[in-house]
């Protein structure tokens, strides 16, 4: 029923709304599905990317003493440096399941890349991988 300037009308449309209801209510639904999908896949990269930043830095403190006291020249020690990012790496993954890293030690710099896949909830496609990278390199390098 509904009211017009105090007065009760008859009406046979009830209802109507429950469609509109219905309708909006899924797609709420679905909005919240994909923001909180979203929201993991943004917080999982925040940890593979703070993984990644600290171990390079750990890895770049490593230079070769000898070629910057013979001629000034900052080189990382690739042995030591790739090991400290290594052991940096795998310190911070412990937390994380189904990560993987790759560490590469060169001349001037240190590159970590870490890995990890992981099933949305809601998406009917398979694994999805997310990827942080981080490079660092000794102080006085540029």
């Amino acid at each position: 029923m509904a009211f017009t300037w105090g007065r009760r009308i008859k009406t046979e449309e009830k209802g109507q709304l429950l469609p509109l209801y219905a309708a909006a209510m899924s797609l709420a639904l679905l909005m919240l599905a994909i923001m909180v999908d979203l929201g993991f896949s943004l917080m999982y990269r925040l940890e593979l990317q703070q993984v990644a930043a600290g171990a390079a830095a750990a890895g770049s403190e490593y230079y070769d003493r000898e070629s910057f006291r013979t001629g000034y020249q900052v080189v990382l020690d690739r042995a030591a440096a790739e090991a400290a990012a290594r052991l940096q790496v795998q310190e911070g993954l412990k937390a994380i399941p189904d990560a993987t890293f790759e560490v590469q030690a060169e001349e001037r710099d240190v590159l970590v890349t870490v890995n990890r896949s992981y099933r949305p909830w809601w998406w009917p496609v398979g694994q999805v991988t997310i990827t942080a990278a981080e490079r660092a390199a000794p102080l006085g390098v540029r």
